[in-house]
């Protein structure tokens, strides 16, 4: 059985894709694809390049926006983005899409044309820059002929783009769309962002119609930008995939439980 895994860009709470992967792993479950938008590009390049879960944790616990702060404006955004090249090559070094362990795609937008872009091929950590750069918090990322911002601009959770991977399970995991700020923002980053997210919520229609199913952690009390709660972040992934895989049965169109219990026992 084929699984694909579609995760969501979400800035900081991104780092609760670490414990979905963490439950599928208990499960025995091997994406055989993923496809990431924004964080969820960075999550997926470092385990399909081979890093484990526990590599992914500790990751997650020592990288802050602290170590992302190099201020470029008044020209094309706030933080360079060569400060996150740096970090994502220092973790995946200059591996490319075709050494990856595991099939990736990462997906970013043009911010000339407007269209949105997908990354299969060359070097992984630009492509995952790109595929993170906000507008107007970090500077476009130029790739090719285009000038490349966040993915999530135009398809925050990418699993559309797993319909012609040859996938017979297709998981979505969102970390973006969530309920109001529990508090006001306290400053023009935190505007920034969440005013980027209140314009992509309306946009996942596409890919709840796609995925055969959602997992959607509860992490309404966090903020996008909070890096400092990232065992939290994994336990509401773990928990949140925990609850929706172990249902016996699924509204949307198949049981992954039963088709994988079936597979596990052949």
């Amino acid at each position: 059985m084929k699984i694909g895994l579609a995760l969501s860009g979400g800035a900081a709470r991104g780092i609760a894709h670490i414990g979905v992967l963490k439950y599928l792993e208990e499960l025995g479950v091997k994406p055989a694809f993923v496809a990431g938008t924004s964080a969820g590009s960075i999550v997926g390049a470092l385990y399909c390049s081979g890093k484990s879960v526990d590599q992914l944790s500790k990751i997650a616990s020592t990288i802050t926006w602290k170590d992302l702060i190099n201020f470029s404006f008044p020209k094309i955004g706030i933080i360079d983005s060569k400060n996150l090249l740096k970090i994502i090559k220092e973790q995946l070094g200059e591996i490319t899409f075709e050494d990856l362990e595991i099939p990736l795609l990462v997906n970013a937008v043009d911010l000339v044309s407007g269209e949105e872009i997908v990354i299969e091929e060359g070097p992984v950590a630009e492509a995952v820059v790109a595929s993170c750069a906000v507008p107007g918090i970090f500077t476009p990322v130029k790739w090719k002929q285009y000038l490349l911002v966040d993915g999530g601009l135009l398809d925050n959770v990418p699993a559309v783009h797993l319909e012609s991977k040859n996938i017979d399970f297709k998981i979505a995991v969102n970390v973006g769309a969530q309920s109001p700020l529990q508090k006001e923002p306290g400053n023009i980053f935190e505007i920034l962002i969440q005013s980027y997210d209140i314009v992509r919520r309306d946009r996942y229609m596409p890919a709840y119609e796609s995925a055969d199913t959602i997992i959607e952690p509860e992490l309404g009390d966090i903020a996008f930008h909070d890096t400092s709660k990232p065992g939290v972040l994994i336990d509401r992934g773990y928990d949140a995939a925990r609850k929706v895989l172990n249902q016996k049965s699924f509204k949307k169109k198949r049981s992954f439980w039963s088709f994988f219990s079936q597979e596990k026992n052949k």
